[in-house]
């Protein structure tokens, strides 16, 4: 969200992708958008110059270094003061570290590292508050209080509140939900899937995705496998592509019963013939491995898709029980 406000402030208008090797437009204020990162980058000087390297790069990575930076800081800050229980500056540095570690684990997730960091401290500390001899429970159980507020309560509502940020500007739909589940997609601005018909008739091009996270769409291309069936490689793919298009049929031997007027449905346990839209090659498999899974056989694309006999023991493999 800060590179997205970095785009804000320089009138970025997102046509220009950031190709590797082209130059960027007149219109692309890619000045700016470096110094805001570098700005961040300029605070990680205290700790280490070679730190501002990484600022060079409209990445996430010079904010992930500045915050990762700060919660050091701020950590130190609260060892420094850790006999000054419940004064003002060590409320100061307490809440401060919360802060700071709410802002790190909204960065990236590993940003989580710092927060394991002073969580450890945290709980060697209470532990060693608790074997001194002079401690209350009251004050025990203030000290946990205190140290729960700030570095749990505080944490947790930065990292959602950034969430519920990020969701109130990113409304519409766009090539990077592919991976998101579907009735998330459902509820974009623009999205196709809000239009499209419950059921599936003959001929109709459709996408299959895996009920695994992060497997994505059945993808083909006219790439082959370099071992095993040597085939047209069939693959899992996270991003919205022409690729992904498959078009429903029905085996050779059957005659379609879609007409001017009327559509044939699918129903459940129809035997259907899968065609990749672009390569016009049917979804297909054999008792040959996968490439990366021995477990498994291996998907792949055969055959163009014109009429040929049959046989008993092939019917192209790509025979599918629809559900």
């Amino acid at each position: 969200m800060l590179i997205g406000l970095s785009e804000v402030l320089a009138v970025f208008d997102g046509s220009f992708t950031f190709p590797s090797g082209q130059q960027y437009p007149e219109g692309v204020n890619y000045t700016f958008m470096r110094v805001f990162n570098a700005s961040f980058g300029a605070g990680c000087l205290c700790v280490d110059n070679a730190l501002c390297t990484i600022s060079r790069f409209i990445l996430l990575d010079a904010m992930l270094l500045f915050f990762t930076a700060m919660s050091a800081l701020s950590f130190s800050g609260l060892y420094k003061h850790r006999l000054q229980s419940f004064t003002r500056v060590w409320w100061g540095w307490l809440f401060a570290t919360g802060v700071v570690l709410g802002l790190v684990a909204s960065s990236k997730w590993v940003g989580f590292f710092s927060v394991g960091l002073v969580g450890l401290y945290t709980v060697w500390e209470l532990y060693d508050i608790f074997g001194q001899s002079r401690t209350r429970i009251r004050s025990y159980a203030l000290h946990w209080s205190a140290r729960i507020v700030a570095l749990v309560v505080v944490l947790l509502a930065i990292y959602m509140l950034c969430f519920r940020i990020h969701f109130r500007l990113l409304y519409k739909s766009g090539p990077g939900d592919v991976p998101m589940d579907s009735l998330f997609q459902a509820g974009l601005q623009g999205t196709g899937l809000a239009n499209q018909p419950m059921d599936n008739s003959y001929g109709s091009v459709i996408t299959l995705k895996s009920a695994v996270p992060g497997v994505g769409l059945l993808h083909s291309h006219a790439n082959t496998y370099p071992d095993g069936s040597k085939q047209q490689q069939v693959t899992g793919y996270t991003h919205a592509d022409q690729n992904n298009n498959w078009v429903v049929e029905i085996m050779h031997s059957q005659a379609r019963g879609n007409t001017s007027e009327t559509l044939e449905f699918e129903r459940n346990g129809n035997i259907v013939r899968l065609v990749h839209a672009g390569t016009n090659r049917n979804l297909h498999s054999h008792a040959v491995a996968a490439i990366l899974n021995f477990l498994f056989f291996a998907p792949f694309t055969f055959g163009f898709d014109y009429p040929v006999e049959e046989l008993a023991n092939r019917k192209w493999l790509s025979l599918w029980n629809v559900y």
